[in-house]
């Protein structure tokens, strides 16, 4: 397995960029898509978690957590920030047999046992990038100016740039 943390610390780093450079007003905070789903900055705060909950079970360590009561775009960025350097702490040593080490967690109100590899690729990084997509989304439904970009930090698209000007269902 690759060291866990690398894709968590790279998507989180893109996830404090859009809370600075998206996010613009606190109203935004509390929009949803639906009204039965978490609004922005829970979808946020629980893509953090994931990543918390991913690495620390894949280290066995316990599962810590930066989250506060304070919904505020200051403190979404404290909570990105020192989970960025909580990661960052981890080294390889840390993930020695994770890969097969069997994990127990929970999933909403089921219990889930799955090996180290499986819990990373299919419910831990999975779940992240979830949240993290339902938080673009919901930036993008509100107006703001996103792009696959601002999701990945690798693709570039020139201002004003439209798909639907390249898309031709009929040919």
């Amino acid at each position: 397995m690759n060291y866990p943390t690398h894709p968590f610390i790279h998507y989180l780093q893109q996830l404090h960029l859009l809370v600075t450079d998206k996010v613009g007003s606190v109203s935004l905070l509390d929009a949803r898509l639906h009204e039965d789903m978490f609004p922005l900055h829970q979808q946020i705060s629980t893509a953090i978690s994931f990543s918390l909950r991913g690495c620390c079970a894949l280290a066995g360590r316990e599962v810590v957590s930066f989250n506060t009561a304070e919904v505020s775009l200051k403190g979404l960025l404290r909570e990105i920030d020192l989970t960025l350097d909580y990661l960052a702490s981890f080294t390889d040593t840390d993930f020695a047999g994770c890969e097969m080490r069997e994990i127990a967690f929970e999933a909403g109100f089921a219990r889930r046992s799955l090996t180290g590899s499986d819990f990373f690729s299919l419910y831990a990084f999975p779940n992240f990038l979830f949240h993290f997509s339902m938080a673009y989304a919901i930036l993008r439904e509100r107006g703001q100016s996103v792009s696959k970009g601002d999701f990945d930090g690798f693709h570039q698209y020139p201002a004003g740039f439209s798909f639907e000007a390249i898309v031709d269902c009929t040919s």
